[in-house]
């Protein structure tokens, strides 16, 4: 984990030009949630409804999955870029071939999918819980850069989008 974020910070100085960090662009900071939505993924069809119930506590974001068939999770994609006046700048992105092996989005997709030991979702209507504000702080540790940055997550099958999220978070200093 420590080494993605190695990644996403040197991808991030280089791109926005910020030189050294100091307390003026990186540091404690908070996070505000600009846009959390679904989204397009790579493949034409989807394994079922996978739809976004309720995202107004950040901490508990509720997701609505209804698939009339399983649905196995082969492959994954983080794509994460920079917003700066509305301008959006691809820092990278990444890729996953065994997403329910992966340090950080693996317990996430287990746990909180409830996927099988194969990566796969059975069949059925599921209402899933996830503390995405939580996850987050996980994901970038106590200190980071400050700015708006965009982050589309998506994992799928050879045939099927199994989920796509696209999140814009502010992270920024404390007030």
């Amino acid at each position: 984990m420590q080494y993605l974020l190695y990644i996403i910070i040197f991808s991030s100085l280089i791109i926005k030009g910020i030189g050294q960090k100091d307390n003026q662009n990186y540091g404690p900071y908070e996070v505000v949630f600009e846009k959390f939505e679904t989204c397009k993924g790579p493949k034409q069809s989807e394994c079922g409804l996978f739809e976004i119930k309720s995202s107004k506590n950040m901490s508990d974001i509720v997701f609505n999955l209804d698939f009339p068939r399983d649905c196995p999770a082969t492959s994954a994609k983080i794509a994460t870029s920079t917003i700066t006046n509305n301008v959006t700048k691809k820092l990278w992105n990444y890729a996953l071939n065994k997403p329910c092996e992966h340090f950080v989005l693996g317990p996430i997709l287990v746990d909180a999918f409830n996927l099988t030991k194969n990566c796969k979702v059975n069949k059925g209507r599921y209402e899933v819980h996830l503390d995405f504000a939580a996850k987050a702080k996980m994901f970038l540790g106590t200190s980071f850069f400050y700015g708006e940055y965009g982050f589309k997550t998506m994992s799928f099958n050879k045939v099927n989008n199994f989920f796509c999220v696209y999140a814009v978070l502010n992270i920024k200093k404390p007030d």
